[in-house]
């Protein structure tokens, strides 16, 4: 597969560059988990890990927290850290709550 990765139209240079290399690292990450299970997202190789559901969480949540601030020029509110805050950062205490989240949920409040 050839990937060109081009200024977008509507951004400056650097910043059409950078928006394309996250449009293609998006793109690759999904098709990359496109048809996983839930047992196959939820499972941990070992103590020191997490599943690929809380990683793929982790870059959701991210995600939506760069969106807030660059698209919507403020700070996450309180509901949205609230929803989204927690997934910021993995630690082991919380890799309970991750589990269970199907891929359709893990990306459906972000921007394309």
């Amino acid at each position: 597969m050839e990937v060109k990765v081009e200024p977008l139209k509507g951004f400056s240079p650097q910043i059409g560059l950078l928006v394309s290399q996250m449009d293609y690292a998006r793109k690759t990450t999904r098709q990359a988990v496109e048809g996983l299970t839930m047992d196959q997202l939820d499972f941990l190789p070992g103590h020191d890990g997490n599943t690929i559901g809380a990683l793929l969480l982790h870059i959701a949540a991210v995600e939506k927290g760069f969106q807030i601030e660059i698209f919507d020029g403020r700070a996450p509110n309180e509901q949205e850290m609230q929803e989204w805050g927690l997934l910021t950062v993995l630690e082991k205490k919380e890799e309970k709550t991750f589990r269970g989240t199907p891929l359709n949920t893990i990306f459906l409040n972000l921007k394309k």
